[in-house]
């Protein structure tokens, strides 16, 4: 174990420096606000004139990133501050970009290799010999949605993955320990919220009450987190009713007069009754197997972010770790970098190169170079789309034909 994290730390620390992308020093701005004062983020950026977009967030994540901004500040030097006040299409011309870019990933890549030790200590812990876990290790660091979305872009998903992995490991012998790290998680960035959700549903072993109670113990520390701000206006339209939060409502049926179906949380509760009737929490690989279908239907089944792909990988590297077949995560990498491509977001791709090349933020995005080559992208964007729904739905089908498998 202590080879392939090494391995991995030399080749994370190679290709941060060298790669950008604005959102990561965007989010690393905030908490820079009035001399690093600033604690109520929300309120400070709707009573004071600033460039930057709203945040958000939920605010444990504004929080995290105030601790995580001492340590990027120590590395980078005390310059970095004013270059995360400038702006995303300009910083990568800076001629210190590939030490702001290191400090500010550095985290990141700490908890990314973190969470490659807890991957493997989950499936040691859960009776799987040490070959497995090793795998399920190499498949998490150096799989292409892990490179691409939190080595070479920098997103802070992780920042919210790593605890709920943590909690994870404690979820048989330790529950009201590790909803209150899903909780944790679920406070930081809102997807881990429906996880503990469907982990405190499929809870083995214990009466519907303390089902009930456990799910509580995490959906309670993320409203207590936001307590202080629900009767903010302006909280609730940035954060609860932002794009990013009711996208998963947007994919509907229309059953005429006016009403609809909401897809998403139809096949989520298909998961979460299938998992109940099968008894799939018993078993890691049954609560992997879940999480990844809950998790892959949300994103199949809403426009989604490339980079968020990173959310299924720690179910997938378990996953990919125990079973032989992987045919279906090979099919969706082509259909991912498809999408990625035709976003028009320079930053997704060449823009990511500009530190070494500011030139490469002239080129055309991608979709119109296809268009002048008579490509309907369109068409290829929702087929795409299309593919990725079409794993999540043989996943759900596959969860129905999961054989419960026993560990001691």
């Amino acid at each position: 174990m202590k080879k392939i994290i090494l391995l991995a730390a030399v080749l994370y620390f190679l290709v941060a420096p060298f790669t950008y992308h604005p959102d990561t020093k965007l989010v690393l701005y905030y908490p820079t606000l009035n001399n690093s004062k600033v604690w109520n983020i929300y309120t400070y950026l709707n009573t004071h004139q600033d460039d930057a977009p709203k945040f958000h967030y939920p605010p444990m994540h504004y929080w995290v990133l105030k601790a995580e901004l001492p340590l990027v500040k120590l590395i980078g030097g005390k310059n970095i501050v004013n270059w995360l006040k400038t702006g995303g299409n300009v910083a990568f011309n800076d001629p210190k970009v590939y030490l702001y870019n290191l400090a500010c990933k550095f985290p990141l890549l700490i908890l990314i290799l973190l969470s490659g030790v807890l991957i493997g200590k989950i499936a040691i812990k859960n009776g799987y010999k040490k070959e497995i876990a090793l795998k399920a290790i190499k498949i998490w660091l150096f799989n292409p949605l892990t490179l691409y979305s939190a080595v070479i872009m920098g997103q802070n998903d992780i920042l919210a993955i790593c605890p709920f992995l943590i909690g994870l490991y404690f979820y048989s012998d330790l529950p009201f320990l590790a909803f209150f790290l899903f909780g944790v998680s679920g406070s930081i960035k809102n997807y881990p919220l429906i996880w503990a959700i469907i982990l405190a549903l499929i809870y083995p072993k214990v009466s519907w009450f303390k089902k009930i109670v456990l799910g509580t113990v995490a959906v309670g520390l993320y409203l207590l987190s936001m307590a202080p701000f629900l009767g903010l206006n302006y909280f609730r339209e940035d954060v609860l009713y932002s794009g990013l939060s009711i996208r998963m409502f947007e994919s509907v049926l229309n059953i005429g007069f006016g009403e609809k179906i909401l897809l998403v949380p139809v096949l989520l509760l298909v998961v979460i009754l299938i998992a109940v009737k099968k008894n799939l929490g018993r078993s890691l690989r049954g609560q992997m197997s879940v999480l990844l279908t809950a998790t892959i239907l949300i994103l199949g089944l809403t426009h989604f972010h490339p980079q968020w792909l990173i959310w299924i990988m720690p179910f997938v590297a378990i996953i990919l770790a125990i079973e032989k077949e992987n045919w279906w995560f090979w099919l969706l990498m082509p259909a991912v970098a498809l999408i990625t491509l035709l976003f028009e977001d320079k930053f997704l791709y060449w823009g990511l190169l500009t530190p070494i090349n500011s030139n490469l933020i002239n080129l055309p995005f991608m979709g119109q170079y296809l268009q002048t080559k008579g490509v309907d992208i369109e068409l290829l964007n929702n087929l795409c789309h299309s593919v990725v729904a079409g794993v999540a739905i043989y996943w759900l089908w596959n969860l129905g034909n999961l054989k419960h498998e026993n560990r001691k």
